[in-house]
């Protein structure tokens, strides 16, 4: 039934691959096999944050205080992963979460990561109402049904804030105090799972771990689609320019 329904909805609404445009069926979920087998976990990552360890230190949570229990990024900000994400945030693809949270949901796994309940760092109204979604919420929602946990929105944005991308690094976690509030003041102790899209400085998961630790949660593991680096970001950003 399901093969038969899948074949239906290709021959109707017949879609391509969002890392190489090559045609995929329903059941690819927007990934060909060949784009999903090039993505790849970060190189050199800190087992605290998931940042990149240079020299022999991380470029990330050496020198600061860090409070997520555990910290990773799935894969690198490159190649399909990269294609695959700015398909689904940029090109409005948000059928696209599906495949984004099977890969996530992998890596949860993968971790054996026990937790209690999931959520994701929000996102303002104005930005919400612009791109039409939050991604790493829709991802968080459908990780929670795989791993048969409650999604709870735990966090909101407070108020306006400069865009992070427009920061340096230090300035990054300047920017993010008092940009969230907690939405539940007693979290007794639970294992929570905070979801982000790409982890670059750790600045805005680390302010969301220090306000779910300061409701009570007993454990937070965060867990981002991607990390890349400020001067990729910077790149990526002078590449979107007209």
């Amino acid at each position: 039934m399901n093969q038969a329904l899948g074949i239906i909805v290709d021959y109707f609404f017949p879609s391509d691959c969002a890392a190489c445009g090559k045609p995929v069926t329903a059941f690819d979920g927007g990934l060909c096999d060949d784009c999903a087998a090039d993505i790849h976990p970060p190189r050199d990552a800190c087992p605290r944050c998931g940042g990149q360890i240079v020299d022999g230190k991380c470029v990330i949570c050496s020198d600061r205080a860090w409070y997520p229990d555990r910290c990773f990024a799935v894969a690198e900000y490159s190649g399909a992963m990269k294609a695959l994400l700015r398909n689904y945030k940029f090109q409005k693809r948000r059928k696209l979460h599906g495949k984004i949270a099977k890969i996530v949901h992998e890596a949860v796994c993968s971790a054996s990561l026990e937790v209690d309940v999931v959520t994701a760092v929000p996102m303002g109204r104005a930005k919400v109402k612009k791109r039409g979604f939050n991604q790493s919420e829709l991802v968080a929602c459908a990780v929670a049904q795989k791993i048969g946990r409650e999604y709870r929105r735990l966090l909101k944005e407070a108020g306006k804030a400069r865009t992070q991308k427009d920061l340096n690094f230090l300035d990054r976690f300047l920017n993010v105090i008092g940009r969230y509030e907690i939405l539940e003041a007693d979290l007794r102790n639970a294992r929570v799972l905070l979801i982000d899209d790409v982890f670059t400085t750790g600045a805005t998961i680390n302010e969301c771990a220090r306000l779910l630790k300061s409701a009570g949660a007993g454990e937070v593991y965060a867990v981002a689609f991607a990390r890349r680096t400020l001067y990729e970001e910077m790149q990526d950003t002078m590449g979107d320019m007209p």
